[in-house]
């Protein structure tokens, strides 16, 4: 039995190193919270939740002088990652930059180099082991970030990678009073059965070669339930945001976005198949920019 044990958590341990996110992971210059309203910089934050000290990591683009409210956009990294590594990839502090809103990367629950997020059941680790109400977690780092930061309540948006792209799915379907719109990577949702209390605009990317959240589906090795293919939860969405008609389709080479466009409450639902895109590679793509589309989509659209 103990054997048994061993090479079951080696086993884990070697497929869901897949999950993480590829990144440099330099060192950030993140500077020790200074209390009261934040200035333009990098700033490492703490909140209590449910008796657990969690960090956030927040940058404020030198543009932000605090006297006009911008959007933000809460970033979810991915199983076994960190919210350095996270911020390393995706690009989306240098978008901050260039745009002029603000960008907050939380690290989540688990022993260093085990961080996750409860999304689901489907995935992953200590955090859906405990589980941790991690939907509370983000409305709470939204209310500490708006409360130090001048921050529009009608454009906070989720973005995620694997893990946490289940986690940005997640409040978009359980937070849909906090989030106008969402735009997870590389995973589906996996609380299917969670029906938004509004219809909510959700971009998701997908490679279709992704080798460890498979496109067409499947199950993640000791976990307790299979995870939608894409086209399944990209098809669920369209189902609770009340989509009709046929998805319009646009092509960028030899990958495709396909946009439910006749939804209720004027939103959209669009999947993004990212073809020959494997599950850490899909950042900087010339033929989809992940984190400039995902901007671009969110941006369109606020709470009502």
């Amino acid at each position: 039995m103990q054997s048994h044990h061993i090479i079951k958590s080696a086993f884990v341990f070697f497929v869901l190193l897949m999950l993480v996110s590829v990144s440099a992971c330099s060192a950030g210059n993140w500077k020790d919270d200074p209390g009261g309203r934040l200035a333009a910089g990098d700033w490492k934050l703490t909140l209590d939740q449910d008796g657990i000290t969690r960090t956030v990591y927040l940058h404020i683009p030198s543009s932000y002088t605090g006297s006009v409210p911008v959007p933000l956009v809460l970033i979810w990294h991915g199983y076994m990652d960190t919210a350095q590594g996270q911020a390393d990839a995706d690009g989306f502090m240098v978008k901050a930059d260039e745009t002029g809103f603000i960008v907050a990367y939380p690290e989540g629950y688990g022993t260093a180099g085990l961080e996750s997020w409860n999304a689901g059941k489907a995935c992953c680790g200590a955090a859906v082991d405990k589980d941790l109400d991690d939907v509370q977690l983000g409305r709470d780092i939204v209310k500490l970030i708006s409360a130090r930061c001048a921050i529009d309540p009608a454009r906070v948006y989720s973005h995620g990678h694997s893990n946490g792209a289940g986690m940005a799915h997640r409040v978009g379907r359980e937070a849909s009073d906090v989030f106008a719109a969402v735009s997870p990577k590389s995973m589906p949702v996996l609380v299917p059965g969670s029906v938004p209390g509004r219809a909510v605009p959700v971009i998701h990317f997908h490679g279709t070669a992704d080798s460890t959240i498979l496109y067409g589906g499947g199950t993640i090795p000791f976990e307790d339930e299979a995870y939608l293919s894409a086209q399944d939860s990209f098809r669920n969405w369209a189902l609770v945001d009340g989509c009709t008609g046929t998805p319009v389709t646009a092509m960028y080479g030899d990958s495709k976005c396909e946009t439910y466009t006749n939804c209720a409450e004027g939103v959209k639902v669009t999947l993004c198949s990212i073809q020959g895109g494997n599950h850490n590679d899909l950042y900087g793509r010339d033929d989809i920019n992940v984190t400039d589309m995902a901007w671009d989509f969110m941006s369109e659209f606020t709470l009502p």
